[in-house]
């Protein structure tokens, strides 16, 4: 049986994915490209504004639009809000809601008519912990090798938690993934031991809201990275997207002292001004966050330190956005994940005043994003010059490509000692230029 899928969103539901596609091979089943004629079509989607949502159907219509005969079964953020709108869209067989991968196996394999699985998560409940029908499975492949890429391994993406209390007016997530629920610690750290056994070489730490990992059981985010600094065989452990208020000066402190965390650190702001952040419902000042951010910039030198935010928020002025520009330019910040905001309905912040007109939006994103590859490009010259070391991530005749510690694209001559050099192997090679073109560093000896 051909499975195809496709994955939209965060790297919570392309962890997910990877889950899915693991328990798929162990059943017998052939992940392929999404492009391609499968008998089943998986849709992990988003849910994060309406418009996901509508990208969500879409890829409905693509899938039949390949195999009008095919089954589709649509999981994800947007099978648990939007159940009914993707049954009478039509076309789809199951929709399973986030959090029951196996059944999502199920539902690819099953012969029955349409099938809706309702979520595990609610809002007022705590759950005791995730994963516990889907761990890492010794026998978990490769993504690559489930779709035929390569044999190689490089980089993976490990859920460390899921769910998130935080309820951010914009964010419908607390209603798709429910409350903070952690993995348990020693869990993990079985799950690092087992990765690098497989060949992997970069494990990503990922989850809705990791630096809540642990408020659940007892245990913290801190305590889990000092766990991994001592124990895990992996060198190369990458933090997905934090909140500032979740990363303390002893948290940095510990990332200054241990090679084993890549240095790239990304902390989502969100907004820049109090007013703004207030009506986000984020939980601490501007103050507090330039707190943590000078004091990560003092410790970590040479690191990668971006952040994310929301422009076109309803209330955010003219005078806003040229406020949160300057502070920006006065901050070594690498680089700003940009989203124009986009209502999702169901959250508080379709409810507020003063909405921004989703051109003017589409502008402020547009210089945002100028200004981000400004700065990008900047702290990527900064390593010409010097040593990089990245994961391979794509081989072709000709040359190496990867990501660099620091979040920087790379590429490498395929020549001399780095000729065998295979997918999922690390290797390190002296910066000779920056190409603004590709974007990347080109590396040598």
């Amino acid at each position: 049986m051909r499975v195809a899928f496709q994955t939209l969103g965060c790297r919570s539901n392309y962890a997910d994915t990877v889950d899915i596609q693991s328990l798929l091979v162990e059943r017998g089943g052939v992940p392929c490209d999404f492009d391609a004629e499968a008998d089943v079509y998986v849709i992990n989607t988003c849910s994060v504004t309406d418009n996901a949502d509508r990208e969500a159907l879409k890829c409905v219509d693509r899938a039949l639009e390949r195999n009008p005969s095919a089954r589709v079964v649509v999981t994800g953020c947007f099978a648990e809000v939007g159940a009914d709108k993707l049954l009478a869209h039509g076309g789809v067989d199951a929709v399973v809601a986030p959090g029951k991968r196996s059944e999502v196996v199920d539902a690819i394999f099953s012969t029955e008519g349409v099938t809706v699985s309702q979520s595990p998560f609610k809002r007022s409940e705590r759950r005791s912990s995730i994963s516990l029908e889907n761990d890492l499975s010794p026998a978990t492949p490769a993504p690559g090798v489930g779709l035929g890429e390569s044999d190689g391994r490089s980089r993976f993406h490990l859920r460390i938690q899921e769910g998130c209390d935080n309820f951010c007016t914009f964010c419908i997530i607390p209603y798709t993934r429910g409350t903070l629920s952690s993995r348990p610690l020693e869990r993990i750290l079985e799950d690092l031991t087992r990765l690098h056994t497989l060949g992997y070489r970069e494990v990503i730490l990922t989850g809705t809201h990791i630096g809540g990992y642990g408020e659940d059981i007892n245990s913290s985010f801190l305590e889990l990275l000092k766990r991994i600094s001592q124990e895990s065989p992996i060198h190369r452990i990458r933090l997905s997207s934090i909140d500032p208020n979740d990363v303390s000066k002893e948290l940095i402190d510990l990332l200054s002292s241990s090679s084993k965390f890549c240095e790239h650190l990304h902390l989502c702001f969100q907004a820049a001004t109090d007013p703004l952040l207030k009506r986000m419902n984020r939980r601490y000042r501007l103050s507090e966050a330039e707190e943590i951010l000078n004091y990560a910039v003092e410790k970590l030198p040479g690191w990668c330190i971006g952040t994310d935010l929301i422009t076109g928020f309803p209330g955010e002025t003219r005078e806003d956005v040229d406020a949160q520009m300057s502070w920006f330019e006065s901050k070594p910040l690498s680089y700003v994940h940009v989203f124009p905001y986009s209502e999702r309905s169901g959250t508080a912040a379709v409810n507020l005043p003063e909405s921004v007109d989703i051109g003017e939006r589409k502008r402020r994103a547009a210089r945002w994003r100028a200004l981000s590859e400004r700065r990008f490009r900047e702290f990527s010259r900064t390593k010409v010059g010097q040593e990089v070391e990245f994961v391979v991530e794509k081989v072709t005749e000709d040359e190496l490509t990867g990501t660099t510690r620091e979040y920087v694209n790379a590429s490498l001559k395929r020549s001399g000692e780095f000729q065998s050099i295979k997918r999922g192997e690390v290797v390190s090679a002296r910066a000779l230029s920056y190409s603004e073109q590709g974007g990347e560093l080109q590396c040598g000896l």
